[in-house]
């Protein structure tokens, strides 16, 4: 809810404390020649009274779009509390618009839910975010200008976050044809932005691209800021150690990787208490000592940022599989892979259930939670005897619910998952019957599906061998 101040004069509405002195002066300039008309209910000062209100509505409005209360908050006090918060923050907005009446057609409203799916969006709520945001569409589209710009960089990051990068980069673009500003006169806004793109030119693999869109949000942020911040250290190191290490040039890896050192360094100095950030900077520094085979650097690194995470957001968020499974990978490059098991199995869980699940995804962490468990099969006694069929269960359930469980991916995933079960019944009586029914699953799949090209004959045949 907004802070409000005392009224300035009887009649005046109740006015934010954070209104510019300017507009501030010219409501008061209007409650006066409301007043000196004969007040409120005057003929002489309908007119007035009109303005004055359309003024009030206007900054309203205004404060309603620029509304980031929800979306600012950390979230990093634990999975319940977290939990709780969301729901505290979904009670208070449904509350709010009706007290305010008007839906969303009101600005107050429509501000309240795009800050409500900031909050969504930090705890991977998308499902929720993406839900809210179309039911604002419409709305969004009525205003248009700085909202549809606002609506834009949400709904983009809600599709990063889906991992659907190539439809996130169009509506990035069509966000930088929305602005009304240039670079010049919005350079925080054109940080964010570049960032942005370049964010999702990298995860398409289009790393040169990317670098061209960093070095443009590293103009806009010296413009604005007179230098770079840990932000900006870590996403150049970042993509500086990626292009170097593809082109094979070591030391301008190492360059990139000792800017991602420095941007830890400046982001624990300048923003302590962020857990959830300084995590996935430790991720990213763990990452560059991965692929050199600094077995000691990365483990540091990615422990710290798997504890944080861990402590901050709970074993059910995406980051938290996603910080499992790098944990897993350290493990299996070390060859480790009784140690990998455990992590893998925390990785499939948080995937088995997120919104953004996908087959594509699951198929990589299943495939190596198969050949983890056979590289753990010919160490005797060691291998621990995990049961991952709740995870799996839901998983089958989360993709079929979301028309997702078909297609020749999805028959592979099937004989990956049979192969899972296949070596949990070493431990469990009941898995060969489950591995029996996914075996036939997977065959009904690549039956369907093979006339998509001699890949999926070669799939069935192995899948029939199996069963």
């Amino acid at each position: 809810p907004e802070a409000a101040g005392a009224p300035a004069l009887p009649g005046l509405p109740s006015l934010p404390d954070n209104m510019p002195e300017e507009d501030r002066e010219l409501l008061l300039a209007l409650q006066a020649a409301v007043e000196s008309l004969g007040g409120e209910d005057a003929e002489a000062s309908r007119q007035l009274v009109e303005a004055r209100d359309r003024v009030v509505e206007a900054y309203r409005d205004k404060a309603a779009l620029l509304k980031r209360d929800w979306t600012d908050e950390m979230f990093q006090d634990g999975e319940d509390i977290n939990e709780e918060r969301v729901a505290q923050i979904e009670e208070m907005l449904a509350r709010g618009m009706g007290e305010a009446g008007g839906g969303l057609e009101r600005g107050v409203n429509l501000g309240g839910a795009l800050d409500l799916v900031g909050a969504y969006m930090k705890n991977y709520k998308l499902d929720k975010a993406d839900t809210v945001l179309a039911r604002c569409g419409p709305f969004i589209s009525r205003r248009g200008g700085v909202w549809m710009v606002k609506w834009l960089n949400h709904i983009s990051t809600v599709r990063m976050k889906q991992g659907r990068h190539l439809e996130a980069l169009e509506m990035l673009y069509d966000l930088e044809l929305y602005s009304p500003y240039s670079a010049e006169e919005a350079p925080e806004f054109f940080e964010t932005l570049n960032r942005n793109l370049a964010w999702a030119l990298k995860a398409l693999g289009r790393i040169d691209e990317a670098l061209v869109y960093f070095e443009r949000m590293a103009r806009s942020s010296m413009a604005h800021k007179g230098g770079l911040d840990w932000f900006d250290f870590w996403d150049i190191g970042k993509l500086a150690a990626a292009h170097a290490f593809r082109d094979g040039n070591m030391a301008a890896f190492f360059r990139g990787r000792a800017m991602v050192e420095e941007s830890l360094r400046m982001h624990e100095e300048s923003e302590p208490g962020d857990l959830v950030m300084r995590a996935k900077v430790c991720d990213s520094l763990a990452e560059c000592y991965l692929v050199v085979e600094d077995f000691d650097g990365a483990e540091k690194h990615y422990q710290a940022a798997y504890d944080l995470l861990l402590k901050t957001v709970g074993r059910n968020s995406p980051l938290f599989g996603k910080q499992a499974r790098h944990s897993a990978n350290l493990r299996i490059a070390q060859g480790r892979h009784v140690d990998a098991l455990p992590f893998l199995a925390e990785s499939l869980a948080v995937e088995a259930a997120r919104d953004a699940v996908n087959v594509a995804d699951a198929l990589e962490i299943v495939d190596l939670i198969v050949q983890s468990q056979q590289r753990s099969a010919s160490v005797e006694g060691e291998a621990p005897k995990l049961s991952n069929h709740a995870a799996l269960k839901a998983l089958q359930h989360n993709l079929a619910a979301r028309g997702l469980f078909s297609g020749k991916e999805c028959g592979v995933l099937c004989h990956k998952m049979s192969l899972v079960y296949m070596h949990e019944a070493q431990h469990d009586p009941k898995a060969l019957r489950r591995a029996r029914r996914l075996a036939k699953e997977s065959v009904r799949q690549l039956r369907r599906h093979a006339v998509e090209g001699e890949d999926a004959g070669s799939w069935l045949r192995m899948c029939e061998m199996h069963l």
